[in-house]
């Protein structure tokens, strides 16, 4: 996961990479799911978010990927 940010303010969440073993229904579920998660971590300004009904793991993920990009940039 990449984020850009301009001060404490992110600006930008992007997935880097995405493996779902070859499961088409996870990619099916990420599909659906990251953008939601995605504007929830931009509405919160951080990896404190709801996660997704029906994508527990990818929002699991989601979450801990992306507080990790933020405790890379020093940021929450």
């Amino acid at each position: 996961m990449k984020v850009t940010a301009t001060g404490t303010r992110i600006d930008k969440i992007t997935i880097a990479t995405l493996s779902d073993g070859g499961n088409p229904y996870s990619a099916y579920v990420d599909h659906l799911a990251l953008p939601m998660l995605q504007r929830e971590a931009m509405k919160a300004q951080g990896a404190n978010i709801q996660g997704v009904s029906g994508a527990s793991y990818t929002s699991a993920g989601f979450a801990q990927s992306l507080q990790g990009a933020l405790s890379q940039l020093k940021l929450k």
